[in-house]
């Protein structure tokens, strides 16, 4: 005898590709003529940045450029220079299935770079990126949530989750023309532009994502001034961007993520000639995933009381997000340098930035690494340039309970520092933020049969049976070994929960 099993669906994120694929980096770069030759390499830096993403079928394209950027020191030792030089990629990554409507995650990851300088005039890199990616799509976990049969008796639960409601991912640009601050020398070319995104706020609204955040520029610049001395500025453009995100509604929560993914600059000049103004065009690629919470009823056991029951069926696992979290801090440290004393700092920034996070005894832990590259000038007026990967952990309240685990990133801010005797001590804005998922366990019923060969046995001359049980014992087990209702075994005893209060004698109806 088979059974007609009811379903319920659970709408999830399906991964289909997570993973990195490399990318060497082999080029030499001949100096233009207005450059002049190279003393000293100071620094020798790889920048992808991934520009369109695509899937046909089950290809994952992924399409950008990178640029090799060298700082040195000029013929005279005094004055940094910069030379770069531009090149495009074009990735296809293998998926393990078609994928319509997914939603892809991609960063590039610079793995190693290695520069020597062939002669004053020419230089040969050889280096890697890597190209990492997530795919993710709309997918469904079933769940039986009745076995339909007069002889069935079922233990059921009910669970809360959220489910996901859409996906969305779309790119963006914040434009404004920004001007030199007062008593800045004006700009003769720029050497360096860094930016990051901060995400503010985000509500729904008429079935549209808006997002209100604030981009933050940083630009190393050589002056107009006779010495063509190198200057930073920095600046903050507020935004409000709106995006589509189809099954979304008001009750749904939001999981955003931004991050800058080109920054494009032009020195302007103003009225009297002097090049006093940035055009800039910061471009975002935004990421949503909506989430809505609703209950789910599964069965989690079940027996017949005519017959022995075969229930074919496996464990599985679904992750449930329950919260997104996150802080800002300020990680202190100091940087010494052992051969020079640090006069100026001309600039300070960081490449690298991550976080991992665990969640034990009510607190979400992050730990991770992020990098401090420094362009200093020694006691002698000496450009000279050093970097620091440090290690950082920060702990914070989690409302969340139960075997949970995160999934966490770590962004870095602002950087200040102070110059002591030996070295530099710096404040570092790390932004963190953490997705915090449990684990939802259950049995993946694939087919309910009954073996009419082999009939429960049955005792017709008894209506009740007598047990002796012991406190905490389950009520559903007691059922289940006399193929009885369990219903019907706590109304018979007066119970109301779903175990045995007191040690004592229980009466079954048969």
């Amino acid at each position: 005898m088979d059974y007609i099993l009811e379903r319920e669906r659970v709408a999830v994120g399906e991964t289909v590709y997570d993973g990195c694929q490399e990318q060497p980096v082999d080029m030499d770069i001949n100096l233009p003529d207005y450059c002049p030759d190279i003393q000293r390499i100071l620094k020798c830096q790889i920048y992808p940045k991934i520009s369109a993403r695509s899937i046909t079928g089950d290809r994952l394209m992924l399409d950008g450029s990178y640029t090799v950027k060298i700082f040195y020191l000029d013929p005279s030792g005094s004055c940094v220079r910069c030379a770069d030089s531009d090149d495009s990629f074009s990735a296809e990554i293998a998926l393990k299935q078609a994928a319509d409507n997914a939603q892809i995650y991609a960063f590039p990851r610079v793995e190693y770079v290695n520069c020597r300088a062939t002669s004053p005039r020419r230089l040969d890199v050889h280096g890697a990126f890597s190209l990492c990616a997530k795919v993710v799509c709309m997918g469904q976990n079933e769940l039986v949530s009745n076995i339909a049969g007069d002889d069935i008796e079922q233990k059921k639960k009910t669970v809360s989750v959220n489910q996901l409601a859409g996906l969305s991912q779309q790119q963006f640009t914040v434009e404004e023309v920004l001007e030199l601050g007062q008593g800045k020398p004006p700009a003769d070319n720029l050497m360096k532009t860094d930016a990051f995104v901060v995400l503010q706020d985000s509500k729904i609204a008429a079935g549209k994502l808006i997002l209100k955040g604030e981009t933050f520029v940083k630009f190393l610049y050589v002056s107009t001034d006779e010495n063509g001395s190198l200057e930073t500025m920095e600046y903050s453009i507020p935004f409000n961007q709106m995006l589509d995100c189809n099954g979304v509604s008001d009750d749904c929560m939001c999981k955003v993520k931004l991050s800058v993914v080109g920054v494009e600059a032009q020195i302007k000049n103003d009225y009297s000639g002097d090049k006093t103004f940035f055009d800039t065009q910061v471009k975002i690629f935004a990421s949503a995933e909506t989430y809505r919470r609703g209950d789910v009823t599964m069965v989690d056991d079940a027996f017949s009381k005519k017959y022995d029951l075969n229930i074919e069926s496996r464990p599985k696992t679904m992750d449930n997000l329950l919260e997104l979290t996150g802080d800002t801090f300020i990680h202190k440290t100091s940087l010494s340098v052992e051969d020079n004393s640090i006069r100026k700092v001309i600039d300070i920034w960081s490449e690298v930035a991550n976080a991992t996070a665990d969640v034990a005894d009510g607190k979400i832990t992050f730990k991770g690494k992020y990098s401090l590259c420094v362009l200093a000038e020694n006691t002698e007026n000496t450009p000279f340039y050093f970097e620091r990967l440090l290690d950082f952990e920060y702990s914070m309240p989690c409302t969340s309970a139960g075997d949970l685990k995160c999934e966490a990133n770590a962004n870095v801010g602002a950087v200040s520092f102070r110059i002591t005797g030996d070295g530099i001590e710096t404040k570092t804005e790390l932004r963190l933020r953490a997705a915090v998922f449990n684990k939802i366990s259950y049995k993946a019923i694939s087919n309910v049969s009954a073996d009419e060969t082999r009939p429960a046995p049955q005792d017709e001359k008894a209506s009740l049976c007598i047990y002796f049980a012991e406190a905490g014992e389950s009520l559903w087990n007691i059922a289940r070994e006399y193929r009885a209702s369990p219903e019907a075994v706590r109304s018979e005893n007066g119970l109301s929960g779903d175990s045995v209060e007191n040690k004592g004698m229980l009466l079954i109806p048969m």
